[in-house]
């Protein structure tokens, strides 16, 4: 199988059409594990979702929008290092076309050496308990479980617990 090309740009609100018609044609497979998405309904509602990302003031938080194979394909983000604990939460999400392609390593691979660069030590994956394509994600860069905990998301089944996962570096 060959792997289609991947390109990480900077997430900007230049992206917000693009990323407002990904998730308008993935809503149904994104709702089941991402919050957000059901305020984004439009392209304004998309500039806000990109706005709250880019512009969260987090330390070293870092947001790229994904192409593969030169289309708008999920959003991949550094949400923060933590200067004292040295911990970095990642987020990401794919449209369903580009799933199962490696997409999330390929990523990895690419930016761990600045997340690396920004003082992380530990990289944390937070993944809903049956989100198995994210899970995986985690364990092929080497992550293991640490903890679970019930879910504080607002999605509409909250039995589901959230599960850590962490990589040290």
């Amino acid at each position: 199988m060959t792997l289609p090309s991947i390109q990480l740009m900077s997430l900007g609100l230049h992206h917000s059409t693009e990323l407002y018609n990904a998730v308008e044609h993935n809503r149904i497979s994104l709702e089941r594990n991402l919050p957000w998405v059901k305020q984004v309904t439009c392209d304004d509602s998309a500039q806000q979702y990109i706005d709250e990302r880019v512009n969260s003031g987090e330390p070293s938080s870092k947001w790229v929008a994904i192409y593969v194979s030169g289309c708008f394909s999920g959003v991949f983000g550094v949400k923060y290092v933590d200067p004292v604990t040295s911990q970095c939460e990642l987020g990401y999400w794919l449209c369903e076309k580009a799933r199962g392609q490696k997409v999330i390593p390929r990523v990895l691979n690419e930016l761990i050496p600045w997340i690396k660069s920004q003082g992380a030590k530990t990289l944390e994956f937070h993944c809903l308990e049956d989100n198995i394509a994210s899970i995986r994600n985690a364990e092929k860069v080497g992550a293991i479980l640490q903890s679970t905990a019930p879910t504080t998301l607002d999605i509409s089944d909250t039995t589901r617990k959230m599960c850590v996962y962490a990589l040290q570096l």
